[in-house]
């Protein structure tokens, strides 16, 4: 694999440089699998990985076919990421706030990849109340976990909610991050593409004042494989 066109670029240049930041990487649902060779190229290097999974999309087959790849053990791989799922937004909430950094340092990782922090808000059987309550704890965990040099990212498709009026929780998802990576599909490659808040810099007299930059930071062929653990 060229180095220049793949997530190593994105990973030790911008994700993971300096530690301590959250991450938000979306798009189609291709954007799973893309977090898959993302995490493959983070236990390349680091000791360990947690994943807590709320889309239903992590695959361990094929982070063990990217470790293989790499012409590196596949059970090392898997014996050093730690996978939790979640199955209602309750599950999800307990994942993230409930000793995740105590855990964390148990197993020396500083790196955390969250699948579909808000798909499972699209649920009538959960109230507004809750819903915000649990999105609060989840960012001051966040923001604590990042002061203390760990860095998240958060993984997450376009929302195509049954709940219409709940899509602009992808706003607020959007708001925790401190950066935001897009994924788009441009003829035969996947693009990853920084997004920045200009907040009106760059901007004389301020009437664009939340206008975004783009910065095409890494292209990939599009063949990153998809298929379908471990909890902590």
């Amino acid at each position: 694999m060229n180095h220049s066109l793949s997530p190593h670029v994105f990973v030790n240049q911008h994700f993971t440089a300096p530690p301590g930041k959250i991450g938000l990487l979306y798009g189609e649902r291709k954007v799973y699998s893309l977090a898959m060779m993302i995490a493959s190229e983070i236990l390349t290097h680091a000791h360990a990985l947690v994943v807590i999974d709320g889309a239903n999309r992590l695959d361990p087959y094929l982070l063990a076919r990217l470790a293989r790849y790499k012409n590196l053990s596949p059970y090392d791989f898997l014996d050093r990421t730690y996978i939790t799922r979640a199955y209602t937004c309750y599950q999800l909430d307990i994942s993230i706030t409930d000793g995740l950094f105590e855990f964390l340092q148990t197993v020396q990782s500083h790196i955390v990849i969250v699948y579909g922090l808000i798909d499972l808000f699209d649920d009538d059987q959960v109230p507004i109340t809750d819903v915000v309550d649990i999105l609060r704890r989840i960012k001051q965990t966040l923001v604590s976990l990042k002061a203390n040099g760990v860095s998240t990212l958060l993984v997450s498709s376009l929302p195509h909610f049954q709940l219409k009026e709940r899509e602009k929780l992808f706003l607020q998802m959007s708001a925790m991050s401190d950066v935001q990576y897009r994924l788009e599909q441009h003829d035969f490659s996947q693009h990853i593409i920084l997004e920045e808040n200009t907040h009106g810099k760059d901007n004389a007299n301020g009437n664009n004042a939340y206008s975004v930059r783009r910065k095409q930071l890494v292209t990939i062929p599009t063949g990153a494989s998809e298929r379908r653990s471990r909890r902590f």
